[in-house]
């Protein structure tokens, strides 16, 4: 049984938590997370440690981390947790839920989470530290940078790239051969059919409140 300690202490770590916990694989040791952040979980079932503390706890060839530290900042926060239990010299543990299905020959980046449903299929890449929720779909050929978040039901088409940090909310569909730049948001049932610059944010526009009420709208439109 692997040991596990969980890179994070809040939601995020909670979410982890209850997988691994039906997880017979796993065994979870704790949370590590920034010494100013030990009294903050949002769940009190596994301590949590200081991370100037951690070496004296939990030696780097005893443990493997799972990082459970969501999109705060577009990853940023989660990307510099990850480089400095690195520099720490921890090892990152790669989970891949068995509901999840891995068709593509290259391997998954150090750290990265696929959870039930996820999809990658043949020749696709995913890099370090990214975050797949369920029934997302990486399709053929297309590549994940490191960092990235995808929520559920994200659709990323075949030969397209995801650039790195970026977050795509639920249901978010980039097309075939679409570059998505670096440190983008792209929002939850955003479909995009073009390639970005870096730092930008795509929001559908579908949520926008209708011209008439609820009501209105029912004896109007049948609804």
């Amino acid at each position: 049984m692997q040991k596990i300690l969980l890179a994070g202490n809040g939601i995020t770590a909670r979410i982890m938590y209850g997988y691994l916990l039906h997880d017979t694989r796993y065994q979870v040791e704790g949370c590590v997370v920034d010494d100013d952040f030990v009294s903050n979980a949002v769940f009190k079932d596994v301590k949590s440690f200081k991370l100037s503390e951690i070496q004296q706890h939990f030696p780097k060839d005893k443990v493997e981390l799972i990082m459970a530290v969501g999109y705060a900042q577009v990853n940023q926060v989660r990307q510099s947790l990850f480089e400095r239990l690195k520099d720490l010299g921890y090892h990152f543990h790669t989970y891949i839920h068995p509901k999840s299905t891995i068709l593509s020959d290259k391997p998954i980046g150090e750290g990265s989470i696929l959870l039930p449903g996820a999809l990658v299929e043949p020749n696709a890449s995913i890099g370090r530290d990214c975050f797949l929720f369920g029934n997302v779909v990486v399709a053929h050929d297309a590549v994940i940078e490191d960092h990235c978040w995808l929520a559920a039901g994200c659709v990323v088409a075949g030969m397209a790239r995801v650039g790195q940090a970026s977050f795509l909310g639920v249901n978010a569909t980039i097309s075939n051969k679409v570059e998505i730049g670096a440190h983008n948001i792209v929002g939850g049932s955003a479909f995009m059919t073009r390639s970005t610059k870096p730092n930008m944010v795509h929001l559908a526009r579908s949520g926008e409140p209708f011209r008439c009420s609820a009501e209105e709208y029912a004896k109007y439109f049948g609804v």
